[in-house]
């Protein structure tokens, strides 16, 4: 464990063959072998294979393909694509995966991809697996297949190396947790030895006393409804992956919407924003004035404003600047004939900066090398620069450290307070419950629950997620 930029992945990369022999010194042993690797392929005959943060797939290649990619089986290069399909299928019922082995991955949701790698990982001859943030975009029922598969290698005698900002898994999986911080282990201790409070403050070097903020917000006006709103499926056009939504969401207010994989929580931020692909109906109102949104910039223009799930690719450009980043979207508002105001554009993004604590070596650094949890917040930037109302965000925290994640809690509070209208989509659920003031939870397209964080538990939402109904309702209806 360790914050962003701590060296877990630059570690975990010398020992799976990224970084190869003579880039680094020490040493490294296998089973008492000294090991000079030359490459990735070098690492995985040794028996190290490695499921990395960034998906590496091949989006054109079917999902069987990228199974087996560096195991074609077949004879002086001509694939055998009977045992190809027939090897792939068994990996995928060993991981639990139910999706064709003929779709291409680009078809496939993040949470799939993620699943297709790690089952690629796991088609090698292991004996060393690292895994990292493995879970980041997976649901609790393909986490839970997942943790089952970790133990079933340990006991098989495969050691397994987790990072993960998510200190549940840690405790729950781990033998023995490794802390580092800039660069250095500070500490390996038995799991028995460690709780949350104990590793967060060797990962930060100080105590953390609360992840979430302690805040009392009052709600306001209601800005955002949204009333009988259907997503249509891109493919099945007679299919709703979104089927007859309705919310509200006030001023200064934070609403969580808890679901799991496929509950279509996405779908419904990108319909409402005008960015989903296929048909959407229904009726959006903001300030109670009905609204017609087709497209992103009219979203914009009506006030609505979107943080989506895969940050790298949907929420920067990478190779552009921090303030070209964060001002990408207001740039008409900072022209004029055409030409930008560079000046105000630079006094407008160091206040940005300054007030969101945005931790970067200047404006002009490329947004590519700051941390998870300073490229969110240059997102949420952009949000605010064009006067949001309304701020879907999509999995704000994913792939950010303890450190960053109270941070962007303490924004979010900040920005609801201001009278932000904020409706949060995570698939954290410490985390929808610790930040908002309502929690929605979704199930198969449809909003099934609206439950107060002080008034309901872990339990009684994971029950409406999975069954449409919590325990207590069934008792109910039983009565």
């Amino acid at each position: 464990m360790g914050e962003n930029g701590a060296g877990k992945s630059t570690l975990m990369k010398i020992l799976s063959g990224v970084h190869g022999a003579g880039s680094y010194s020490g040493e490294m042993r296998l089973n008492g072998q000294v090991l000079k690797l030359s490459g990735v392929a070098d690492a995985e005959r040794s028996g190290i294979a490695m499921v990395p943060q960034e998906l590496n797939l091949i989006d054109e290649l079917t999902v069987a393909e990228n199974l087996m990619l560096n195991n074609m089986p077949g004879w002086a290069g001509v694939v055998n694509f009977q045992q190809l399909y027939s090897k792939a299928q068994a990996i995928l019922d060993d991981i639990g995966l139910d999706v064709p082995l003929t779709a291409k991955i680009k078809e496939l949701g993040v949470a799939h991809k993620q699943m297709v790698v790690i089952g690629k990982a796991l088609g090698n001859d292991v004996k060393v697996l690292i895994l990292d943030e493995p879970t980041a975009t997976l649901s609790d029922k393909e986490s839970e297949i997942l943790f089952q598969k970790i133990r079933e290698l340990k006991q098989s005698g495969i050691t397994c190396l987790y990072i993960s900002h998510r200190l549940e898994e840690v405790l729950a999986l781990s033998d023995s947790i490794t802390v580092m911080r800039d660069g250095k282990i500070i500490t390996t201790k038995p799991v028995e030895e460690m709780d949350e409070q104990k590793i967060v403050s060797f990962m930060i070097g100080r105590d953390l006393e609360h992840y979430f903020p302690e805040s009392s917000r009052i709600p306001g006006r209601v800005v955002l409804t949204v009333n009988h709103f259907d997503v249509y499926d891109p493919k099945l056009p007679d299919r709703k992956l979104v089927d007859n939504a309705s919310l509200e969401l006030r001023a200064g207010e934070i609403v969580g919407v808890y679901g799991l994989v496929g509950a279509g929580r996405t779908e419904l931020a990108l319909g409402l924003l005008g960015a989903w692909p296929a048909q959407t109906s229904g009726e959006v109102l903001i300030d109670g004035k009905p609204v017609t949104i087709s497209n992103p910039p009219e979203a914009i223009e009506a006030g609505i404003g979107y943080l989506p799930e895969d940050r790298k690719r949907q929420g920067i450009v990478e190779v552009m600047s921090v303030s070209s980043n964060i001002s990408m979207s207001s740039i008409d508002r900072l022209s004029h004939l055409g030409i930008i105001d560079r000046r105000a554009e630079m006094e407008k993004n160091t206040q940005f900066v300054a007030d969101l604590s945005i931790k970067t070596a200047s404006l002009e650094t490329a947004i590519r090398s700051l941390s998870g949890g300073n490229q969110q917040k240059c997102v949420l930037a952009r949000l605010i620069a064009v006067d949001t109302k309304v701020m879907l965000l999509d999995e704000p925290t994913q792939g950010v450290d303890i450190g960053a994640k109270t941070e962007v809690y303490a924004l979010l509070d900040k920005l609801a307070k201001s009278g932000k209208a904020i409706l949060l989509l995570s698939s954290d659920l410490p985390e929808v419950l610790g930040v908002s003031d309502r929690v929605l939870v979704m199930k198969q397209g449809r909003i099934v629950a609206s439950l107060f964080p002080k008034e309901t538990n872990r339990r009684q939402i994971l029950e409406f997620a999975t069954l449409g109904y919590s325990a207590m309702e069934g008792d109910k209806k039983d009565a």
